[in-house]
Parts: structure tokens; sequence; C-alpha cells
């Protein structure tokens, strides 16, 4: 084969730009070849020079070719979004329905983003996060081991002393909600957020200092450190060596201020009160014992390259040092929890101070909700688009006539697909940054609104943007763009082709498919969380009013109870550690029995006085109440179970040991729960001790809850003038156990509602497109005697199958992880046929609404309207 000199081509090669040498070369090789066998190489090789050098024109050798380039790719794009902008405003309604679908989908899409975002960021700011983790305490007596939050007291020194392995530990422990009160001039305020820190707790976790030293400012007694927040609050900023007394307790110094603490951290203390101080108080006893566990959380920073998991073996030996071989092995065990999982597990109770765990599957199905969402969305792209396929064949079949490329094709209508997404992302931007607010108090979520303009989520933005385009506008290109010119112009090409016919019947029963769960889903967990609302928990909740005790005195108990007892409106009164149903001041402690005299049992003790039972309606089964300084027991159903007898009355006279000391059971009540219907019922122990007291509870008369309430405040101003009267109803505190499950009801309700929506307007997109074909077949069968009626059925039927497809699918779908769901709780509604037939009719009305609203209009058109253009 003749080939041209190389010299020539290394000429070329540095004269031709890179990205046009191949074609040029190509050509030039082909004629030199053919003149080569014509009139031979010599003359070959000096035309070949000849054109090499006659190809050095500006415009093709020029540097600023592929400007040149640029400029005519920036063209065609102009072209391809001028078009699109065209096609989009001919067919005004269709692109409405898109854009309004999509902005909503990817509204739902990016609010879920937020959320998920948002959920996951816990904690992550902490500089050491890697190497923090927390102690979590273990009750041996249950079977598998119960574990919980709060640790002993002594803890931390002995962490300090056994394990070199640990590199600083920290302590928080949440103040009780009674001494939360802080004088501060002459006002009295109560300080929620309020904790006794460490002074190492600085040094274990990140915050920005405004004033003060992270290592002196929580060292010594009496000291404080608050927030940014709170020195403006009640400072006016100038709150540095300001004095503070709390809970007419003790006096404080304001020796440190940080900056607010970010929302996403399950530590949001405004108050930090130095450890020392509750050190220094009675409530405290230094000495590391399973019975003196507490709310303190316990955070162990590790030196580098420590391994948790080696020291999680080394906890028994230690227990057993300290507490002995018997404690280690039946009572006490401890374990680290890795710091990035604090947010998440569900397994430790009392999980963190805000009392809001998240499990990642729970984050994860809120973000599959999101993505289904947004598919719903897709889909009615996809199906509008397809459906009107026929009306632009003519245009597909015009331009590959004309010349244009497939690709070429696919980019128009890619570019359509990419400009509905662009303006429905930019609509959807603005509505979430309106809409945020009320969100996040209507679902109850304290995201920070600064979020939507971070970094990570404007990528996740164009992401999404770029995702949408392709789910929404890939498939509809790829058939628009196939169709053959000699099929469009022999025949009218039809929408309606098998394929695609298909694929529409197939994407609509998808969307239904996703509704019908989200229905299902969301009639379930509303059940759900009205089932706790209104279930029995053994005792009176509705009309008890409970205060936070500052301190019990026996007469100025007496005294309250005497002088209330005047008020009709007031019914009866009675001092406790807390109600029967609490989530804080809960006492578990252990007990022996001659039925088992080797094993521990844990029980839950409750110190009552004798009016506990008639203020809470808690009905005596067996033996007698207890009376002003009994010595003697009640006890619980289950605690008589657990004891081994079946009938309460066997119980009546029974010695238990419990605390070092023998007591005997006077009377046995009736079960009542005391946690949450999340939990079985434990067995409890009502006792007589009047030192742990810490609550005032009043029945009332809810007719004249004003004036009942007005009566004890009058009362409290009297014997308590320094103390903030902190009141609330027992119902009102039991409602908040049950967060989580009203924050998910409002979330499904909220997202269900947008699904169905979104599947509404594709479904009206589509009834009007086939209403709209159909117009004329219409007006015959009209002239022709059909009825009004007939003609709904006509467009109503098929949908209908479609629609009935969809809830069949969706049904075990739904029974499944709804079934799941409820079977984390032990107290639960049965997945009864009545949730599925609600679902199934909201469906079938939901549905029918949209197609009949359009079908009844297409029925009542003259038929003369209809066929005027034949």
């Amino acid at each position: 084969m003749n080939r041209p000199p190389k010299w020539i081509d290394k000429l070329l090669e540095y004269l031709c730009p890179s990205d046009l040498l191949e074609e040029v070369m190509g050509d030039l090789h082909e004629r030199y070849t053919l003149r080569a066998k014509r009139v031979g190489e010599n003359k070959a090789n000096k035309q070949y020079l000849r054109e090499v050098l006659a190809y050095m024109r500006p415009i093709i050798f020029s540097k600023t070719s592929s400007e040149y380039n640029k400029s005519i790719f920036s063209n065609m794009l102009k072209n391809y979004f001028l078009i699109a902008f065209r096609n989009l405003t001919k067919h005004k309604v269709f692109t409405y329905i898109n854009i309004a679908g999509l902005t909503l989908g990817i509204t739902c899409a990016l609010f879920i983003l937020l959320i998920v975002k948002f959920e996951l960021s816990f904690d992550t700011y902490h500089t050491k996060a890697d190497r923090i983790y927390r102690v979590i305490t273990g009750s041996r007596p249950d079977d598998p081991v119960s574990y919980h939050a709060g640790t002993p007291h002594g803890l931390a020194p002995v962490l300090k002393e056994e394990f070199p392995e640990v590199e600083k530990v920290a302590v928080i422990k949440r103040i009780n909600s009674q001494k939360r009160q802080f004088k501060i001039d002459n006002d009295i305020v109560k300080l929620s957020n309020s904790y006794f820190v460490s002074p190492e707790f600085f040094e274990v976790f990140d915050y920005e200092w405004i004033n003060g030293n992270p290592e002196k400012s929580l060292s010594e007694q009496g000291q404080m450190v608050i927030t940014e927040s709170i020195a403006k609050t009640y400072f006016d900023g100038d709150a540095l060596g300001k004095r503070v007394r709390m809970n007419n307790e003790y006096d404080l110094v304001v020796s440190g201020i940080i900056k607010d603490l970010p929302k996403n951290t399950d530590n949001p203390f405004e108050v930090a009160v130095s450890h020392a101080t509750y050190a220094a108080s009675d409530d405290y006893d230094k000495e590391y014992s399973p019975s003196h566990s507490s709310g303190y959380h316990t955070y162990v920073l590790l030196k580098e390259n420590a391994d948790n998991k080696a020291l999680d073996a080394k906890f028994p030996a230690m227990i057993e040092k300290y507490n002995g071989k018997e404690v280690a092995e039946k009572f006490l065990a401890h374990v680290l929890q890795p710091m990035s999982d604090v947010h998440f597990n569900e397994i430790w109770s009392n999980g963190n101070f805000k009392n809001q765990i998240t499990s990642k599957k729970s984050i994860w199905t809120i973000a599959l909700i999101g993505l289904f969402i947004l598919l719903i969305a897709c889909i009615n792209f996809i199906n509008l688009t397809t459906a009107q396929a026929g009306k632009r064949a003519k245009e597909v079949g015009v331009r590959k006539v004309m010349g244009s490329s497939r690709k070429q094709l696919i980019f128009q209508f890619m570019g359509e697909s990419f400009t509905l997404t662009l303006v429905a992302t930019i609509l959807s931007v603005v509505l979430t940054s309106i809409l945020l607010p009320y969100l996040k108090t209507l679902l109850e979520i304290n995201l920070d609104e600064q979020l939507l303009f971070s970094n990570d989520v404007i990528l996740g933005l164009v992401i999404q943007c770029v995702v949408v385009s392709l789910l929404a506008g890939f498939y509809p290109a790829m058939v628009l763009s196939g169709y053959k010119p000699v099929s469009i112009f022999k025949a009218n090409q039809s929408s309606n082709n098998f394929g695609a016919l298909w694929l529409r019947k197939g994407l609509v029963v998808f969307q239904f498919t996703i509704t019908q769960v989200l229905i299902i889903a969301t009639i379930v967990v509303v059940s759900q969380q009205n089932y706790f609302r209104t279930t029995s928990l053994g005792f009176n909740k509705q009309a008890v009013l409970i205060v936070d005790l500052p301190e019990y005195d026996e007469s100025k108990a007496d005294f309250i109870r005497n002088k209330l007892s005047q008020y009709p409106q007031i019914e009866g009164v009675s001092f406790s550690l807390n109600a029967p149903s609490a989530a804080s001041n809960k006492w578990f402690n252990l007990f022996w029995h001659e039925s088992d005299p080797d094993k521990g049992r844990q029980v839950e003790m409750k110190p009552v006085d004798d009016k506990y039972l008639e203020v809470y309606d808690i009905p005596l089964l067996a033996g007698a109440p207890l009376r002003d300084g009994d010595s003697s027991i009640l006890v619980n159903e289950a605690f008589v179970k657990e004891i081994g007898f079946t009938k309460p009355e066997e119980a009546i006279g029974e010695m238990v040991t419990c605390g070092g000391k023998n007591i005997f059971i006077k009377g046995v009540v009736k079960d009542f729960h005391t946690l949450s219907l999340h939990e079985k019922i434990y067995p409890v122990m009502l006792v007589d001790l009047k030192h742990q007291f810490q609550l005032a509870s009043f029945k009332i008369d809810l007719k004249n809850a004003g004036e009942a309430i007005s009566a004890i405040e009058d009362q409290w101003q009297e014997l308590f003038p320094e103390y903030y009267m902190n009141y609330r109803f027992v119902d009102d505190d039991i409602e908040t156990w049950y967060d989580q499950e009203r924050r998910t009801s409002r979330f499904l309700t909220l997202f269900a509602g947008i699904a169905i929506f979104i599947g509404c307007l594709g479904l009206y997109g589509l009834i009007s497109f086939i209403t709209g074909q159909r117009t004329k077949e219409v007006g015959i069968r009209k002239v022709l005697g059909a009825s009004a009626q007939h003609i709904i059925y006509l467009f109503s039927k098929e949908f209908a199958l479609l629609i009935a497809l969809a809830f069949i699918i969706a049904v075990p779908i739904a029974y499944y992880f709804m079934n799941n769901w409820l079977n984390t709780f032990t107290y639960k509604i049965d997945m009864s046929w009545w949730i599925f037939a609600i679902a199934a009719i909201s469906g079938v009305l939901i549905a029918g609404f949209t197609i009949g609203f359009k079908s009844i209009k297409t029925a009542l058109t003259n038929p003369i309207d209809s066929l005027r253009n034949e």
C-alpha cells in the first residue's frame, strides 16, 4: 500500500489541531493512494505536500477553531431550548400539569433531603467524634440484658483510674425538673435545658467560646456557663461575672459564655452548672454501685488507635473489682456506644436528652417515600408525553426528512424534559423556602433553615435536576425519536401502539400502588396513635394536675391538703415521687422472694402517700390500702405473677427483701402502665417513703379547671414564694411519649396527600388527552343513541381495572411493612380488614372523582359540536 512520506505527515501533525487531525489526514491519505496509482509516487508526494500546505487556512487551523465549534454548539443548544419552549407553550394544559407535578415531587424530595441530611448530621461537627463513646449500663436481671444510658455516680473516676486507653472522661446530668429554677435579679425563671456538666466535657466536645476559659470555667463549685441567647435574654448580653441563685439552694456565678449550640446535637444544654456544685450536695454519692444508677451520661474520649471492643471486654473485671463477683455476673454490665450511634440506636432506653431517637431504618424509609413521590411525578411526565406522541409524529418525520439524526432528536426532546425540570426545580426551591417554617411546625422538626442553601443540598439539587430530567425524559425521547418517516407519512402514527399503551398502563398501576401503600400506612399509623391516646392505662389521667415540689415538708404538705380541701373544684391531693406513668424520676431496685431466693428481680419503686390510689383511681384488688407511715407495701398484679402466684389474695402477707429490709405485702392493686405502651407492664412496688416525694398531684373538676388552678397558685405563692410553679396535666405528659408516632402520622398524612394529588394530576391529564382524542367517537356514539352513563362507563372502566390491580398489589406490600412496624409495640392495633376497605374506598373515590369530572364533561358535550369539523 502506498503511503506518503512521514516527514510530511509530521508537518501535518504539527500544523493541524488535534481535534481535526484524524479527519484531515484520512482524506489526504485517500487522495494520495489514488494519485500514486495513477501518476506515480514522486508526483503524488509533491501534490500531497501542496495539499498539506494548501489546507493551512485560518478557518481550519486557527487556534480559534475550537471557539468556532463552541459557537456552533451554543447556537444549537439555544435552538433546542427555543423549540422546546415553543412546544411547551403550545400544549399549555399538559405543560402546567407536568410542571405542577414535578414541582410538588421535587419539593417533597427536597424537604425530605433536608430531613435526612439534618438527622444524619447529629453531633458530627465534633472534631474528635470518631474517638468519643458513651458508656451504657446494663441491668442483668432481664433476659436479654436491658440497657439504658444512665450510669452510676462514681463511674467516671473509676474509668480514669482503671483504663489507660481512656484519654478523658466527661459527665453530663440533666438537672431535675423541679430544680431548674433560677433567680436572676428579682425574676424567677425556669430554664429547661439546664445540666450539671464536668469541666472535661468542653475538652471532649467542641464549642465556640465567646467569654471564659474552657478548662477553668466549670472547674470549681458555684460556676455556670450559659449560651449567647440566654446571656442576651436575661442579662442584656453582659452576663460574665453576674450572680444567679438556682432553686433557692445554689449560689452561682456566670463564668463563661458560649455560642448557641447547633440544633443537630443530642446534648442541647443552654445552662451548664459545674459538676462540683452537684458533687457537694446531699444528693450525690461518689460510690460506684449499681444501686446508685442515675441520669448521668458518661462519655469517654479514647486515645488514638484504642480499641473500644477490647475496653468492653475489660468491664466485667472492673465491675467485679469494685462491686464483687455476684454483681458483675448478675446485676451490672457496661458497654461502649459510639458517638455516631447515640442519635440512632433505639435499643438503649432513655437514649438521649432530647428524647428523640431516629433509627437509620426510619431515615432511609423517609428517603424512600421521597423517592417514590418523585417517581410518581416523573411517571406523570412519561405518561403524558408518550400519550401525545401521535400529535408530534409528523414533526419528527419532517425533521428526519430534513436531515435530523436520531441523536439530535433525542437531544431535542431531552431539552424539553430538562427545561421543564429546571423550571420545576427553581419553583420547588422557592416553594420550599416559603413553606419550610410551616412544615417544621407541623412535623415538629427543628430543622436548620440554612441547610437549604448549603453546598451539599445545592449539589443534591443539581444531581436531582439531572436525574429527574433523565428519568422523565429518556423514554419519551427514545419513543419519539424512533419513529420512521415512511411509517409516519404512510399512515397516521398513533400514540396507542402496543408497547407505549401497556407502558402507560403499567406506570398508572405503579403510581396507584405507591399511593395505596401510603394510604394504608397512614391509616395504620393514625389508628395506632389513636389507640395510644384512648387506651386505658389503668388509672385516671384526665383530670389530674401535677406540680414539681422544690422540697417536701410534711407540715407544708398537710397545710396544702387542708387548705385546698375547702375548694369544691379540687377533689383530692396526693404527694409522691412521680405520677403512675412518668418518664422522669424513675427508680428501679432489686428484690428477693423465697420462690427463688438466689435470684434478684427488678422492680419499679413508687414512693407514694395514702391518697395516691384515690387521686389516680387505681383499683385495689386485694388486701388493704397504705396508711400514713405504713411500713408495708402494695404491689401490682405483675409483681404477684413474678413471685409465682396466680391470684392477688395469695400474695397478701408475703415477705420480700428489698434494700436490705424485709417488707410485707399489704395489698395488691390492678396493673397500670408505668411506662409507655411500647413496653410491657413490669412489677411495681408502692411504698411510703416521704423523703423521696418530689411531686404534688391534684385531682380537679375540669369544668372549673381555671378556678382550681388559681386556688393552687395562691397556696403555692404563700408557701414557696421563691419558687416558680411548674404545673402540667398528667395526660399532657403522657402525650409526649408518643411524639414520634404523632410526627410519623403527620408526615405520612401530608406526603400521602401530596402523592395522591400528583397521581390525580397525571390521571386528569391522561383522561383529558383520551377524551380529546375520542371526541368525534363520543359524538357518533351519542348520535347513535348512547347515553351519558354509557360514555362515562366507557372512559372509566379501563382506569377502574388499573386502580383495582394497583390495590391488589399494594395490599400484601402494605401489610408486610406495617405489620412489622406494629410488632415493635407491645400494645398495638390489629391489621383488620376495615383498614384495607377504607384504603380501597378512598382510592376509588379519589380516582373516580378525577376521572368522572372530565368524563361527565365530555359525555354532556353536544354531539353537533363534536362532529362540526368532520
